[in-house]
């Protein structure tokens, strides 16, 4: 009996001993409950690229160090300078190069005038225009079309309008309107035309005008205004002069033509300064009406009043003046 005993003490040892040494070898984890275990995160694995860097490339002064592929082996090259360009230089330069560019258009023949484009000139030779203006062999760089266009019109007043342009390499044209004459003015001097506008100018070439007038003079011109000055807090009012030729009014150019109608066949139409206008009547006298013809009517009916007089009294004038309506005379003697 007691070695009965014995034995299961032993056994119960043994076991006793077993359990302990599972437990040494097994990790005591506290219990969790599912609601409060934290979730572990998963981590995916993250992979890296390396590029194989650049040489790194060493600059010493002025040279240039260059690492080859064989370790320890470099090339030494000269380096450039580094430039910082200002302002200033970028101004420079553009300065420079238009400076070369003017003196390439003032030096080569190719920017020289050669020939000039000559448009709308009829009685007005294309020579006469061109001898006045000294543009050939020029450079075009030089050429100022305004300047062209004043000097023309001072040198003929017989054009219109003028107009002047310039291209490159060495082309002008020059685009020309001539005024139309209505009135051939005849004096002993130098023949003029007269056009609608009253501007008078020399006779060139030949054109077709509506009335010859037979004149001791220049037509009555048009009174010069100078520039005037006004006083300081009044409007700024300039009159400068219109015209560097001669001009006539339009009432004198209205006169000549009105007057033209009353004309005697095979008549010319005559001017002179103190008296005016008029003609030589074939009965064997002059006869004048001034210059003033808007009572033409009244004056022409005064006029045939004086010549049934002279003629009752058998007396024959040599000049009848009606320039003033109300003191009209007559001269018996030239």
């Amino acid at each position: 009996m007691a070695k009965r005993q014995r034995e299961e003490k032993n056994r119960s040892e043994k076991i006793r001993s077993y359990r302990q040494q599972s437990r040494m070898k097994t990790p005591h984890t506290p219990s969790v409950s599912s609601a409060t275990r934290k979730q572990t995160k998963r981590k995916v694995p993250v992979t890296r690229r390396t590029m194989p860097s650049a040489p790194m490339v060493k600059r010493q002064g002025r040279k240039v160090n260059i690492p080859l592929r064989t370790k320890g082996a470099e090339l030494q090259l000269p380096a450039f300078p580094q430039l910082q360009l200002g302002w200033r230089f970028i101004s420079g330069a553009i300065f420079f190069l238009s400076l070369a560019v003017v003196f390439s258009f003032s030096s080569l023949d190719t920017f020289e005038v050669s020939s000039i484009n000559l448009k709308g000139s009829h009685r007005l030779g294309a020579e006469a225009i061109l001898s006045q203006i000294d543009l050939v062999g020029k450079a075009i760089i030089s050429t100022k079309p305004e300047e062209v266009v004043q000097e023309i019109t001072e040198s003929f007043p017989s054009l219109k309008s003028v107009k002047v342009s310039t291209g490159l390499p060495a082309s002008v044209n020059i685009q020309i309107i001539e005024r139309d004459p209505i009135i051939l003015w005849q004096t002993e001097e130098t023949p003029l035309w007269i056009d609608a506008d009253g501007v008078t100018f020399p006779v060139r070439g030949e054109a077709e005008t509506i009335l010859t007038v037979l004149a001791n003079g220049n037509p009555p011109e048009i009174a010069t205004l100078e520039e005037t000055e006004t006083p300081e807090g009044d409007e700024e009012i300039s009159i400068f002069k219109e015209q560097s030729f001669p001009k006539t009014t339009l009432e004198f150019i209205n006169g000549m033509l009105s007057l033209s109608e009353y004309l005697p066949d095979e008549t010319y139409l005559q001017y002179d300064p103190q008296f005016g206008l008029g003609w030589q009547d074939p009965r064997g006298w002059l006869v004048y009406f001034g210059s003033d013809t808007s009572e033409i009517d009244i004056k022409l009916a005064e006029y045939e009043t004086i010549i049934t007089t002279l003629q009752a009294e058998n007396r024959q004038p040599a000049l009848i003046s009606l320039e003033f309506l109300h003191s009209p005379f007559y001269r018996m003697e030239p």
